[in-house]
């Protein structure tokens, strides 16, 4: 019903959907709104279930979210929350019921693997479901009680590069690999020498790199993400690789090229048939490599070589880690890697080592 008629017969109102879900969706912000325009506060639909504030959450945001990160949402609700909270009603998840939850899902192994979940992997999830709980809070004029933080993320491990010889011994065979025209070799020490994340990479094409100015300019990004039965319908078909804009907007940017680095390209250049349009890593079935491919492909090499195996990322922190011991400023590394800010920079790369810490305090006096 909607209220009365002068002559006091009720008045009614339709709602059509496809589905009977997307009916009962119509039906809740109906009998909110019209709640809301008569002045009354918490109107929290009676019954209103987990499930159904994840979709109501998800419908009202996706537009504004990077497709990458709508997948990231959907996966994370469709394996840990909906399938153990997802019937509960909103009204009825209390403080011991969150709690409980977050409990069960600390002693839970992940079925792909076999091992807990990590606390980094559970603050993931604790930072949706609080963003779920304050959307509510805002949509239907409901004071939510303050759920408390059951996770803390896990502090950030400085990842430990390789020693001196091993990349030197790297180095060298990359350096001899791309002159002999492996373009695998090349986009590793593409990657050694810029910077560029491993996504960004697989992205590049012929058209991004400037020979006449020395630098390439990151435009895009590449990442599998992972696919749904449909907009509408829960479950997990797959994934699938896409091409985007790179992480934020600082993260488009044109990177200056050392010399060594730029006659290797030029050589690549001119060595084949090469489109614009082209990737700089060709694939053999597909027209680009994607990353998980240039992993394994940068874990053989590592293999041959007799070195220990390391993430392809740490190639990152190695060029940030060159670049602060060579003087950079902060101000230009934080650009060349594209982050939003200085301090971003400073919190992830700039960890001074023991024999550093020992050189500046050999000196010291108090009486300086």
């Amino acid at each position: 019903g909607a209220g009365r008629l002068p002559d006091g017969r009720a008045r009614y109102r339709s709602v059509y959907g496809k589905t009977y879900r997307e009916v009962k969706e119509k039906l809740l912000i109906k009998k909110r709104d019209a709640c809301l325009a008569g002045g009354k506060e918490n109107m929290l639909p009676p019954g209103l279930t987990i499930r159904e504030s994840v979709r109501l959450w998800m419908e009202e945001n996706q537009m504004k979210w990077k497709e990458s990160t709508l997948a990231t949402y959907r996966s994370i609700a469709e394996k840990h929350i909906l399938p153990v909270i997802g019937r509960q009603a909103v009204s009825g998840f209390d403080e011991e019921a969150w709690r409980a939850y977050f409990e069960g899902l600390r002693g839970q192994a992940c079925a792909a693997q076999e091992k807990k979940l990590s606390e980094t992997y559970l603050h993931q999830i604790f930072i949706l479901l609080s963003q779920i709980f304050h959307f509510l809070g805002k949509k239907f004029r409901c004071n939510r009680p303050e759920l408390p933080s059951v996770t803390s993320p896990a502090k950030a491990q400085i990842p430990q590069p390789p020693e001196g010889r091993e990349l030197k011994k790297l180095e060298e065979h990359l350096i001899k690999s791309a002159q002999e025209g492996e373009l695998t070799s090349l986009g590793v020490l593409l990657s050694g020498c810029s910077g560029i994340r491993i996504g960004e990479l697989c992205a590049l094409q012929w058209k991004d790199i400037d020979l006449e100015k020395e630098s390439i300019i990151v435009r895009k990004t590449m990442q599998r993400i992972r696919t749904f039965s449909s907009a509408d319908e829960a479950g997990m078909t797959g994934t699938r690789v896409i091409i985007t804009a790179p992480k934020s907007r600082n993260s488009i940017r044109e990177i200056p090229l050392p010399g060594f680095l730029v006659e290797l390209l030029k050589t690549a250049r001119k060595s084949g048939q090469i489109s614009e349009e082209g990737y700089v890593l060709k694939g053999i079935r597909k027209e680009y490599t994607e990353p998980r491919t240039l992993q394994y492909r940068f874990q053989a090499i590592l293999k041959k070589l007799g070195i220990p195996g390391f993430n392809f990322h740490m190639l990152r922190h190695i060029f940030a880690t060159n670049c602060i011991s060579q003087g950079f400023d902060m101000k230009t590394l934080s650009e060349l890697l594209g982050h939003s800010n200085v301090g971003t920079t400073m919190r992830i790369y700039v960890h001074s080592d023991m024999e550093r810490k020992k050189m500046l305090m050999s000196g010291y006096k108090m009486a300086a």
